[in-house]
């Protein structure tokens, strides 16, 4: 029987409030949520704070069998996993942060059916082992994240993204959803075409965010504009100021050290232990920050060098 699109499906429902503890859905969630539960595909567009990450994860607790989530970024895959867990939904990942017994216990896991949601790097689920043990696996479905990395448009392109078409080959009765905050009609054609998804159901909410602003300023001493930004308008508060070098990066931070604020470096030079400890009240950083953290009280962001292009920016 189908779920009435308009109505959300009451065990979602449930879910959303018991588990998650939100009271309803919002924009296109429970639409999308019903579309999976169905069994259908779809094809997400939704701005950064929207909920993707509800549209799958909640249809993978509803259906039987686990959902695999395909995510490019270890850092963003762990803070998921770990909010999800402590919210007493059974999630883990497959990375190769992982120690090979830590990882055979996870597969363990999955084919036991002893897990709502697993989370995996596209490079480790294509290999052939990977998707032998899917085979073998109670699957509920795929949720393909940050899908605008298939498309060659893009500054963040990753060609194991466009070998994910094989799901559709080997898993043809499994549901699929792609989701991504920022795709044109070109990079949406792509991802459709490249993944597999023509019959896919588009949900495209937008881009707008009422609640930032953007300002370009002529650079006239960049180091002294950013504080005096940053005193004037933002003071004791949480952002990030990016660099295009890892050496630019150590020396603003520095600097804004001895200026009387409190900043810390974040660049792929320093080791995982460092980054993670360092996410600390102003970040100064390259580009290795950002995406894949989930922050909430950010409340600026200032690029002190200009991007290299508007897709960087």
């Amino acid at each position: 029987m189908q779920t009435d699109p308009h109505q959300p499906h009451p065990r979602a429902l449930q879910i959303l409030r018991q588990t998650f503890g939100y009271h309803g859905f919002r924009s296109a969630q429970a639409a999308v949520i019903n579309r999976l539960i169905d069994g259908g595909d779809a094809l997400v567009i939704m701005p950064t704070g929207g909920g993707k990450s509800l549209c799958y994860q909640i249809p993978a607790m509803v259906r039987p069998g686990v959902g695999i989530v395909v995510s490019p970024l270890i850092a963003l895959m762990q803070d998921q996993v770990s909010a999800l867990l402590q919210n007493g939904v059974r999630a883990a990942f497959l990375n190769s942060s992982l120690m090979p017994e830590a990882a055979r216990s996870v597969e363990r896991q999955l084919l036991n059916g002893e897990l709502d949601l697993l989370y995996i790097a596209p490079e480790r689920l294509l290999q052939e082992n990977t998707l032998g043990l899917l085979q073998r696996a109670p699957l509920a479905l795929f949720a393909i994240d940050e899908a605008h990395c298939v498309s060659q448009w893009g500054h963040d392109f990753r060609p194991e993204y466009i070998q994910l078409s094989q799901l559709a080959e080997r898993f043809p009765q499994i549901p699929r959803i792609a989701l991504t905050a920022t795709a044109d009609a070109r990079t949406r054609q792509e991802i459709s075409e490249r993944l597999q998804l023509q019959r896919a159901e588009a949900f495209i909410t937008g881009f707008d965010r009422p609640n930032i602003r953007y300002r370009i300023i002529e650079a006239q001493g960049a180091r002294r504009q950013l504080l005096e930004f940053i005193r004037r308008e933002h003071p004791g508060e949480a952002g990030i100021v990016y660099c295009l070098s890892r050496r630019m990066v150590d020396e603003t931070a520095d600097w804004l050290n001895q200026q009387g604020l409190r900043a810390l470096p974040y660049h792929a030079g320093l080791d995982a232990a460092t980054r993670s400890k360092n996410q600390s009240l102003i970040m100064v950083a390259t580009t290795a920050f950002g995406r894949g953290i989930d922050k909430p009280d950010v409340r600026f962001v200032a690029h002190l060098s200009l991007p290299k292009s508007i897709e960087a920016y």
